[in-house]
């Protein structure tokens, strides 16, 4: 169809009746609608051009970054790590890896920049319209702690799943009860089973991670989920 490209446009802005119109105009005089295509199609550009931006900007916000940083401003030269990391994170960076599922793992020391390439990766995903969440470890799982005690994990749960990429910033920091441990890894399992990837941010490398997670069998099941596409 030579409108095609327009009514497909309509069908987006959910514009049924001016897509009815057009093609009532386009029957009964094909001129005159040639005419009038040229003007729609400019106006619905220009709104579906804003939406998206605005959609962005949603994203932005609901992701909660705390503070906004992005791969333009990182500086890869600040030491052989950093030099080394470049090339992959570029290439994680401009394929769709939230589309694949594939999440990332930042460990090293304090300074290295782990969080700010992080937030770069989600406010990447925000930019493609994807929902993100970016949430220190502490806050998750006193979230986590606090529905439980309130009968309401359930809930909660489906908020830390539903984001199309989740980011979980200084994980490992601290050692996780049994109780905390548990409801983690049934986050990252929903969301593992979903396809939804998550990026986190440790100091610890994963040698120590028994030591974090309460022992060898928690500490392994988790770095399986985590790993298993990062």
């Amino acid at each position: 169809m030579k409108y095609g490209s327009l009514f497909e446009k309509l069908r987006r802005l959910r514009l049924s009746a001016f897509a009815s119109s057009f093609e009532t105009l386009l029957e009964q005089d094909p001129r005159r609608a040639a005419e009038v295509a040229q003007i729609l199609e400019k106006l619905v550009d220009n709104e579906l051009a804003q939406r998206a931006e605005r959609t962005v900007e949603r994203r932005i916000q609901d992701a909660q970054f705390v503070r906004i940083q992005t791969v333009d401003t990182f500086e890869f030269s600040y030491n052989p790590s950093t030099r080394k990391l470049k090339k992959t994170y570029l290439d994680l960076l401009e394929a769709d890896h939230v589309q694949q599922g594939v999440g990332a793992i930042f460990a090293g020391s304090s300074g290295l920049g782990k969080t700010h390439l992080a937030r770069a990766l989600g406010y990447a995903a925000c930019q493609r319209g994807y929902r993100v969440l970016f949430i220190p470890c502490a806050t998750l799982l006193n979230r986590l702690v606090s529905a439980q005690a309130t009968k309401d994990l359930e809930r909660e749960v489906k908020k830390l799943v539903s984001p199309s990429l989740l980011i979980v910033d200084e994980l490992a920091y601290v050692t996780m009860s049994h109780e905390e441990a548990n409801l983690f890894f049934q986050v990252l399992s929903r969301r593992h089973d979903q396809n939804h990837p998550v990026v986190v941010t440790t100091n610890k490398p994963f040698k120590e991670w028994n030591q974090v997670f309460h022992g060898d069998a928690t500490a392994h099941v988790i770095v399986d989920r985590l790993t298993e596409k990062a």
